[in-house]
């Protein structure tokens, strides 16, 4: 299906713009391509996707009205899935690609190196290692135009293991899309207290996030088992769904504290659970870019705890936007909570000046008319 682009809201040349996504699942990468995809239609750009049929992300775009073409992208089907992508760029001929996780990746900028679309990138979103071998040398050094990283911790090793110009890899933050009114913080937390059939005296602390191994949410249980005693209405909330699911229903099931952790599933509108909240927590362990979860927490005016991993440290600045704990660490997490937890001045303070960087760092106006004028910098050459 293929969508009128609107009024063009930029000065500058409408684009035709590809994205490639293979991740069946829906999480902040997903979020930022939908976000992404959204503000460039807005400013008069014509959109596409290409991804997996039963991924959440092609539902999704196909329901708002983006076009969308369907690739399984896996790697027994690379070679075909290649041609195939050759033949999707011969159909919507776009000005920009747009490629976001491995076998996507390798597929849409080889192909588009065949089709000789004139400005290919290659977008890294969280922080694991990219190993340096002749073929990732040659997609980052060649088959690319432009790498965009979420965040420093994922620029500099690119820029080090591929020995990349500084010009060639973009940070480009993931920005926020609020809410056009937030729910007040009480009527929140009363909303939250009833979905969970708990009195008034309740209170919560919580993460929303995808339920994957990475995220913490085992060291997090244990941090709050460290300190339920001596905080006994709080209740510990997990806001997300995922492959860890089944695992966490069956653990907390005997648990002894199981009355006062819940899973609640996942969310499609997560502000609710963010003003419910009295602290907001992401204790992942690894693979963290800039997570769209604490910058949400963030405006939605909720003190943040976050491990030191991956892009976390680079918006949690220890004692001014929020805490820091370190990594895989129940005990130094639950210091962290409990010094928060006591202490309302802190989060007062820590509150009002993680939501004034929220609003100065990562709004959509900013990001994209810096992706924009990127993508032109390159089609002017």
């Amino acid at each position: 299906m293929r969508l009128s682009s609107g009024t063009v809201t930029s000065s500058l040349k409408p684009l035709r713009i590809l994205h490639t996504e293979a991740s069946p699942g829906w999480g902040g990468q997903e979020i930022r391509i939908m976000e992404e995809m959204r503000w460039f239609r807005e400013r008069g750009h014509e959109m596409a996707l290409v991804a997996p049929p039963h991924s959440q992300l092609f539902q999704k775009a196909t329901a708002e009205g983006f076009e969308t073409f369907h690739l399984t992208f896996t790697k027994n089907k690379l070679v075909s899935e290649t041609f195939r992508m050759g033949s999707l760029i011969g159909s919507f001929q776009p000005d920009v690609i747009a490629t976001h996780s491995s076998v996507d990746s390798w597929a849409g900028l080889i192909a588009g190196t065949m089709r000789r679309v004139r400005c290919r990138i290659r977008y890294r979103h969280v922080s694991t290692p990219v190993k340096g071998h002749f073929l990732n040398r040659w997609q980052y050094r060649s088959l690319c135009h432009l790498v965009f990283t979420t965040g420093e911790c994922i620029r500099q090793p690119l820029l080090e293991t591929f020995s990349l110009s500084p010009e060639k890899v973009i940070t480009a933050p993931t920005a926020i899309r609020p809410p056009d009114a937030l729910l007040p913080k009480s009527a929140a937390k009363r909303q939250l207290q009833q979905e969970l059939g708990l009195g008034s005296e309740t209170s919560f602390i919580g993460q929303v996030s995808v339920l994957r191994s990475w995220k913490g949410h085992l060291v997090l249980k244990e941090a709050f088992a460290s300190i339920a005693e001596a905080f006994p209405n709080l209740h510990l909330v997990f806001v997300g769904g995922g492959p860890q699911e089944p695992m966490l229903t069956e653990l907390l099931s005997t648990d002894s504290l199981r009355d006062r952790i819940h899973l609640v599933g996942h969310k499609s509108d997560p502000w609710p659970y963010f003003r419910a909240l009295d602290l907001a927590v992401l204790a992942s362990v690894s693979n963290e870019g800039i997570p769209q979860s604490l910058l949400q927490a963030m405006y939605a005016e909720v003190p943040v705890v976050g491990s030191k991993v991956g892009g976390i440290p680079e918006i949690v600045l220890d004692g001014k936007t929020g805490l820091l704990a370190e990594p895989a660490d129940a005990s130094s997490l639950a210091e962290a909570l409990q010094r928060l937890l006591v202490d309302g001045s802190l989060q007062e303070g820590l509150v009002t000046v993680a939501k004034e960087k929220v609003l100065r760092d990562f709004q959509w106006d900013a990001l994209g008319g810096r992706l924009e004028a990127a993508f032109h910098g390159i089609l002017s050459l």
